[in-house]
């Protein structure tokens, strides 16, 4: 393997084991997936497999380690990581739960190695976990979009990923190699309000339920409620902080709510001007999360 070091001593897998991939960073709006990934860690005992080096991974410029400092001695360097663990949940497969910083570097050199690592293991499946702004309301529902190489999955899941064309993750491009080597790919990302710039903890339950639906893996998920009605009380004490922010919310919810009812174009209808909803209709995220932030550092 180039870049995976193997850990000596390493945990028996059992046959056909799953491969579960979350990074923080562009594609962990809200910490979706990375908040899914740590609530598995927080219910199932893990062991390490092996971590990848962080020469081959990371620009330290725009990463930079963290230094400790004690009384003008220097410390601890605490360099980035990204880990393979192994779970062993009491239902379903076992999980080698792949988890860190999204890398800058060597995207095609990590995913040879994870594909060595299928190989080894005997992994046919993979599951990605994560979270992207979107036009949604936080009084509604999140959004899962999927992407996979196997039609039954997205028929079955339903909300496949649109056709577009944007640009790539390290998230995607992994999926799409380990696609083309013959695993059975299933990428799923929810939509939270593109307005929030702290943990969203819904997306991480959300995604967690559908990889229990998947995989069989039960997980409890009632630790995750409490810190979602927290949320939501938050949000909503800071959505009616100014008129302008209730109106954005408000069109948002009209626009989440034409789209549920199918009744228009890629965006739907404002029921209350009767004409298709477009990108210029949609809140700018920027100035209602400054404006939320604003509040809820006077307010909370």
């Amino acid at each position: 393997m180039r870049i995976l070091e193997l850990d000596p001593s390493r945990p028996v897998v059992r046959p056909d084991p799953a491969l579960v991939l979350a990074f923080d960073g562009w594609t962990d709006a809200g910490a979706g997936g990375t908040g899914a990934a740590e609530h598995l860690l927080e219910r199932y005992p893990a062991q390490r497999i092996g971590r990848f080096d962080p020469d081959g991974l990371y620009d330290y410029r725009d990463r930079r380690p963290e230094l400790e400092i004690d009384r003008g001695r220097l410390r601890t360097v605490r360099w980035p990581e990204l880990t393979v663990r192994h779970l062993a949940p009491s239902s379903g497969p076992d999980l080698l739960l792949v988890t860190g910083p999204e890398p800058d570097l060597g995207w095609r050199a990590l995913a040879d190695d994870l594909r060595a690592l299928s190989d080894m293991l005997g992994v046919t499946r993979y599951v990605g976990l994560g979270s992207v702004p979107g036009p949604i309301p936080h009084t509604r529902p999140v959004q899962l979009v999927c992407t996979s190489n196997d039609d039954v999955l997205l028929e079955r899941l339903g909300a496949p990923h649109e056709q577009m064309v944007v640009p790539a993750s390290a998230q995607v491009a992994i999926e799409a190699e380990l696609g083309a080597h013959g695993l059975t790919t299933l990428g799923m990302w929810v939509r939270i309000p593109h307005y929030v710039a702290g943990p969203y903890p819904e997306a991480s339950r959300a995604l967690l339920e559908r990889l229990s639906a998947h995989l069989g893996t039960a997980v409890d998920l009632t630790g995750l409620d409490e810190d979602i009605e927290q949320n939501r009380q938050r949000l909503d004490v800071a959505a009616t902080s100014s008129d302008e922010v209730r109106d954005h919310v408000a069109q948002l919810e009209r626009l989440y709510d034409a789209q549920a009812l199918d009744s228009g174009g890629p965006l739907g209808i404002d029921g209350q001007r009767g004409a298709p909803m477009d990108d210029s209709d949609v809140p700018s995220g920027d100035e209602l999360a400054a404006e939320i932030e604003r509040f809820l550092r006077g307010g909370s």
